[in-house]
C-alpha cells in the first residue's frame, strides 16, 4: 500500500527499501512502529529507575563521599562494573 509521505519522509523510505531488507512499505512501517514501541518501553522503564534512584536520594540512601581521590576510585569502579558488563553482553551475542 503506498502512503502519501511528505518527500523528505518519501525518500528516507525509498532508501531503506532500496536496501532490500523490506519488501513493502507495509514490511518498513510496521518494523518502524514495533522499534518506536520498543524504544518507548525503554525509556518508561529508564523513567521509572531514575524516579526510583531520586527517590532513594531524597531519603538520604545515596553514598557520600569525602574527597577528590573517594570520588576518583567511585568513577574507576563504575567504569570496571560497565566495562564488564559491556564485555558479558558482547560474549553473549
Amino acid at each position: 500500500m503506498a502512503y502519501p509521505f511528505p518527500p523528505d519522509v518519501q525518500q528516507l523510505v525509498q532508501e531503506q527499501l532500496a536496501t532490500g531488507r523490506y519488501g513493502t512499505e507495509d514490511e518498513l512501517i510496521l518494523e518502524a512502529l514495533e522499534l518506536l514501541r520498543e524504544r518507548d518501553t525503554h525509556l518508561r522503564e529508564f523513567q521509572d529507575e531514575l524516579r526510583s534512584r531520586l527517590d532513594r536520594l531524597d531519603r538520604g540512601e545515596g553514598i557520600e563521599l569525602e574527597d577528590e581521590a573517594a570520588l576518583r576510585r567511585f568513577f574507576d569502579a563504575v567504569q570496571i562494573r560497565g566495562q564488564q558488563r559491556y564485555d558479558a553482553s558482547r560474549s553473549q551475542s
